[in-house]
């Protein structure tokens, strides 16, 4: 036998280095993904999702709201509002008035001077901070439903403010 014929029935030579072997890829990406898997299914469990939420608990549900009747969307308001230091700042301010089922729009439309008198009279005390504050939205919205209210319309449940500007 020739030597180039031994050679080739020699078993090869294990390959020497740090050659990547192909188990240990697969294995490392079944790993990854098991434990992506996992994670997602532990954060699930937690709650994080507020749709699992939904479909478990009863008591968590949205309550009822009514429709409401009509809504009437007033003109824009531009009044000028000032700061601690007296610096005005024009302030502009777009409402609707949402009305119960039972209040009818022809009796309402007849209070809108009333209705805008008070909102404006209202607005002009304002203040710029407040205005700028989102968290005194509700008490402003409070404030006007109330003053709504004593002009003698009737039906009144939400005060909406649709736009507030103030520089």
């Amino acid at each position: 036998m020739a030597t180039s014929e031994k050679k080739a029935d020699a078993p090869a030579a294990p390959a020497k280095g740090g050659g990547v072997s192909i188990v240990g890829l697969v294995a490392t990406a079944v790993f990854a993904g098991a434990a992506a898997f996992g994670g997602a299914k532990a954060a699930d469990h937690r709650g994080s999702s507020p749709a699992s939420h939904d479909t478990h608990d009863t008591h968590d549900a949205a309550p009822h709201v009514e429709s409401p009747g009509f809504t009437l969307p007033l003109d824009p308001f531009l009044v000028m509002s000032s700061d601690t230091n007296h610096t005005a700042h024009p302030m502009r301010v777009v409402l609707a008035i949402e009305f119960d089922q039972t209040a009818k729009e022809e009796t309402v439309r007849r209070f809108v001077p009333r209705i805008r008198d008070s909102a404006l009279t209202h607005l002009r005390t304002v203040t710029y901070e407040a205005a700028s504050d989102p968290a005194q939205m509700d008490h402003l919205r409070s404030d006007l439903m109330e003053r709504f209210r004593s002009t003698g319309v009737t039906g009144v449940t939400r005060v909406l403010v649709t736009d507030l500007v103030v520089q």
